[in-house]
């Protein structure tokens, strides 16, 4: 009887530290990128809004003219909607690396969080004029065989300009 406390005690205890490893309100998610200017985005990362690396980048983004997306980047446990995160981006318009340019912006994700705990999440990021930026989460994307009607028409092929905001 005492082994099976024991046991049941450990087990509790590894439970409840593998919920404090997971910040509340974050969510796992893959990014995917929008490009809606004509600057190439070499990469970009995301961080915690104090300016912790979140693990979760993209690479490779091309300017709205030239398709204006990136490829997907799996996939990282990141702070959800309604929290603050910082996007941090390089423009390469040149193969002249001291003149490529890194910005930053801190941006409060929008969108919804996931109904369900193993989803299959998108971390939207946009890329608009004057170095602008939005972040949409996109849940559950996946669930039902079709695309999210949030996702931008660019990853299906219709080359549609897009505000910050819609």
């Amino acid at each position: 009887m005492k082994r099976i406390m024991i046991l049941l005690v450990s087990i509790a205890v590894l439970i409840s530290a593998c919920a404090r490893a997971q910040p509340r309100g974050y969510v796992d998610a893959t990014a995917w990128s929008a490009n809606y200017t004509e600057d190439y985005i070499h990469e970009f990362h995301i961080q915690t809004a104090s300016g912790q690396d979140t693990g979760l980048e993209g690479i490779q983004v091309g300017e709205f003219s030239k398709g204006g997306k990136g490829g997907s980047e799996c996939c990282s446990l990141i702070p959800g909607v309604g929290q603050t995160i910082r996007v941090v981006w390089t423009v390469a318009n040149t193969d002249d690396k001291a003149q490529w340019k890194t910005y930053s912006r801190d941006v409060v994700v929008i969108g919804s969080m996931p109904m369900e705990k193993d989803a299959y999440n998108i971390l939207m990021v946009r890329f608009f004029p004057d170095h602008q930026v939005e972040a949409e989460l996109i849940p559950d994307r996946g669930k039902t065989g079709l695309p999210s009607l949030r996702v931008d028409k660019l990853f299906s092929g219709q080359r549609v300009m897009r505000k910050m905001g819609e």
